[in-house]
Parts: structure tokens; sequence; C-alpha cells
């Protein structure tokens, strides 16, 4: 399995938080669609929040692990 430096993983877990923020204030700012307008107002920013989710747990099991030791 190949090993992604720490510091890259923050930056990238970052950047996947950016994201995320923009597409919760251009849906604040626009509202609520329905329909397939919905899915395609939350299908922009779901990749933003599956890699946030990945990279924190990556975060988090490498700040146990080097708590155990």
């Amino acid at each position: 399995m190949m090993r992604i430096n720490y510091k890259i993983q923050y930056c990238l877990f970052a950047i996947s938080l950016f994201f995320i923020v923009i597409g919760i204030y251009e849906t604040s700012n626009e509202g609520l669609k329905t329909g397939k307008e919905l899915f395609w107002q939350i299908s922009h920013f779901v990749p933003f929040v599956l890699g946030a989710i990945i990279f924190g747990s990556n975060l988090y099991s490498k700040r146990i692990e080097n708590f155990k030791n």
C-alpha cells in the first residue's frame, strides 16, 4: 500500500474543506432546489466531502498511532 506524506494529506484535507465551504456557501445563496436540480446541486461537492472524510480519518489514525508509540 502506498503511503502519502503527512503534510500532503493535511494539505489535501484543507483543500477538501475549502471546497466544501464554497459549495455550502453557494447552496445557501441559491437556496435548495428540488428534484433533479437538488441532486446536481449537491453532487458537485460530494467528492470533496468523501475526500475530507478519507483524509481526516487517515490523519486521525496517524495521530492515534503516534500517541501509542
